[in-house]
């Protein structure tokens, strides 16, 4: 990669040269009938990854945006939801939640341990008025995935609402939105669809929308408020199917990484991913920074370590920054100076890459940082 420091944190991503390139083309107007089968073709292809036949609109904004969009459509003030809380994107799943007067129960567990689709269970049946569930399937605070097949199968069985935050999973590990019962669903340009920051796909099923339509006087705003893009996706389909200026140089670019996703293949892609991380975790294990959970744990896309004994983690993230140009990311919350985390989700790492980042941990002195 010809870049002056190698991006390996948890997203954004260093995008392949061709999606720079593309994004570096001069700017289009967001509306008229080219552009808007452009549009298109890209929301095509965002359906293919998230296995859906549902709607998919991309905002402009963060992953957050999305997560925001997608529980404040379709629910009101006063109604119960069921969240997981298993790290930080949990929280702030709760948060955002909140933030709508939600009555929010956390299902909780141990940071760096999956969710329990037990836990839900017995969530569900003490509260029976509860109406929707949200899980965040990575938690790129501490790589854990959780199992939302499961939690999925659960809250289908109960009538409840499903809304999953695959910010960080979609376009890296299995995912099949319709299948698994997932009624909404968000997720962000710079992760592993492989773009740059700033857009917010968001996918939703035929529940989804139902959820939503049950009481339009809820007063959600006008710009998160997946019913006006859903209007103006049908009053302007023809050339401005979005409420607003899209933008039109990051669609771009997300255009040209989903078809390099889709021409390698997503499965073939997932078994590269596979692949780089039991390499990365071998080696760490060689040079004495055992990863933070198990093999049959792993992340693809998303590794997390413990330093040598005694040594907050923030000085290894610092020395691979400044003595060899690598930006990795430490712990958050209650894991911060506890673990770094090394994402290794573009498109084009290869082995040299992975080995580059062990050789830099292998030589971690302490020392060498100027204070």
């Amino acid at each position: 990669m010809n870049h002056s420091i190698k991006l390996m944190i948890p997203g954004p991503i260093q995008p392949e040269e061709v999606v720079l390139e593309a994004m570096g083309q001069p700017v289009r107007a967001h509306y008229g009938t080219d552009w808007t089968a452009f549009y298109n073709e890209t929301v095509q292809d965002l359906k293919k990854i998230f296995k859906t036949d549902g709607d998919v609109h991309i905002m402009v904004g963060s992953g957050s945006t999305g997560i925001d969009a997608c529980l404040g459509s379709s629910l009101s003030g006063g109604e119960r939801l069921l969240v997981g809380v298993n790290g930080f994107f949990g929280e702030r799943l709760k948060a955002i939640a909140e933030s709508y007067s939600l009555e929010v129960t956390p299902v909780e567990c141990p940071y760096g341990e999956a969710l329990q689709a037990a836990d839900f269970e017995k969530a569900m049946d003490r509260h029976p008025e509860a109406k929707a569930v949200a899980v965040v399937h990575l938690e790129t605070s501490t790589t854990i995935l959780n199992p939302i097949e499961e939690i999925g199968r659960l809250a289908r069985e109960r009538g409840l609402l499903f809304f999953v935050d695959a910010v960080s999973s979609l376009g890296g590990v299995p995912f099949k939105m319709d299948e698994w019962g997932i009624d909404l669903c968000a997720s962000a340009s710079q992760k592993c669809l492989g773009a740059p920051p700033g857009l917010a796909p968001v996918a939703i099923g035929k529940r989804g929308w139902e959820a939503i339509d049950r009481n339009p006087r809820k007063g959600h705003g006008w710009y998160l408020n997946l019913r006006t893009w859903r209007q103006y996706s049908i009053d302007w389909g023809d050339w401005h199917p979005f409420p607003v200026t899209m933008a039109t140089n990051n669609v771009v670019a997300l255009h040209t990484s989903l078809k390099g996703l889709l021409s390698e293949g997503v499965e073939n892609r997932l078994k590269r991913y596979n692949a780089l991380a039991l390499r990365l975790r071998a080696g760490l294990r060689k040079i004495g920074m055992p990863p933070f959970t198990p093999d049959e744990m792993m992340a693809p896309v998303l590794t997390a370590a413990y330093g040598p004994p005694g040594v907050p983690t923030s000085r290894i993230v610092d020395y691979l920054y400044e003595i060899h140009q690598i930006k990795i990311a430490g712990g958050l919350g209650t894991l911060k100076d506890r673990i770094f985390r090394i994402g290794h989700m573009s498109p084009d790492f290869v082995e040299g890459d992975i080995d580059e980042v062990l050789e830099a941990l292998a030589q971690f002195d302490e020392e060498k940082l100027g204070d």
